[in-house]
């Protein structure tokens, strides 16, 4: 625990041990299914977020080719 905010660092877990070979085994394959489903997973919002940074991007690219001489909005302008 940090004792100024209060909140946990590190938490250090022990594994129960495996009572045999084949429970041990298990535990391994169902460990493997968890992690090929959270690449899986993964892998997809990777390719969905690439798709929508290039749409984005050519967005941009239509505007900026639309307008040559407009200047992109400076956020320090709001104040």
């Amino acid at each position: 625990m940090d004792p100024e905010t209060s909140s946990v660092v590190w938490v250090d877990q022990k594994k129960a041990p495996a009572k045999s070979l084949d429970d041990l085994v298990n535990r391994v394959q169902s460990q493997r299914g968890v992690l090929d489903e959270k690449f899986a997973r993964s892998m997809q919002q990777t390719k969905h977020q690439r798709e929508i940074l290039e749409k984005k991007f050519e967005q941009a690219r239509q505007r900026a080719a639309a307008d040559p001489n407009g200047r992109p909005p400076n956020p320090f302008d709001n104040d």
